[in-house]
């Protein structure tokens, strides 16, 4: 690992109030996060979900990643209710938001889709592939945010789910600037296994009713960005 005091630092910050993600930074300058078991009200558990189960899939997902050569940042540290990462660099939305001419910003999501391809040649799926959920070390493409991972969604259609999520990301931050979306699809198309776009085109198909349902949502909150994507999303895949 290479920064003696970590493990102290470590220490020090576990023996404070929990907090869901904490910044330590090493005697040397490096920047690490110290991830903990969120606490939860009863009204948020109820929304979110149990947060110690989510924990524990991250932990699994960035394991089993790591394992299958697919690109995450390594766990250095951890123990009962808390693992420690390095930074693996800004995410791919804070790319496009601060730097979205930079030729860097679309190598970075040139460089997603071509992990996505990976995790999934694996036979795994992400859960949520969402550009926030993907850093970028100038480098590799890195996923991070597990909490959906589980082992168990090897099939196509997790794997195609994956790519109906990132593309609705996509578009509900940059709904006209398809860029980043299209370069990241295209590196998707030449690395994933065959026929795994065609089989996201055909889950957009069968997500067909959810138009109906995004334009009544859209008609109460017309500055639902999520919503607003549905469609963006749905008629870009069937054309894939």
């Amino acid at each position: 690992m290479g920064d003696d005091d970590l493990s102290q630092k470590v220490g020090q910050a576990l023996e404070k109030p929990p907090r869901r993600v904490t910044r330590l930074v090493s005697e040397s300058g490096r920047t690490w996060w110290l991830k903990r078991v969120e606490r939860l009200s009863l009204r948020l558990r109820l929304q979110k979900g149990d947060p110690a189960r989510a924990f524990e899939a991250e932990r699994t997902g960035l394991k089993t990643l790591a394992q299958n050569g697919v690109p995450v940042p390594e766990i250095a540290l951890e123990g009962p209710g808390y693992f420690l990462l390095p930074d693996a660099g800004p995410t791919l939305q804070i790319l496009a938001e601060e730097a979205p001419s930079a030729p860097d910003t679309l190598t970075a999501f040139a460089a997603a889709g071509r992990a996505l391809g990976l995790l999934h040649w694996a036979g795994l799926s992400h859960g949520r592939p969402a550009p926030r959920d993907i850093c970028w070390d100038g480098t590799a493409a890195r996923f991070i945010d597990l909490e959906r991972f589980s082992p168990a969604h090897r099939s196509g259609f997790w794997q195609a789910l994956d790519i109906v999520i990132f593309t609705q990301s996509c578009y509900a931050r940059w709904p006209d600037d398809p860029r980043f979306l299209e370069t990241a699809l295209e590196a998707y198309r030449v690395n994933a296994p065959e026929g795994a776009l065609a089989r996201a085109g055909r889950l957009a198909f069968w997500l067909g009713w959810l138009k109906p349902l995004a334009w009544l949502v859209t008609r109460f909150k017309p500055l639902s960005r999520e919503f607003r994507a549905i469609p963006l999303t749905l008629a870009r895949l069937r054309a894939a």
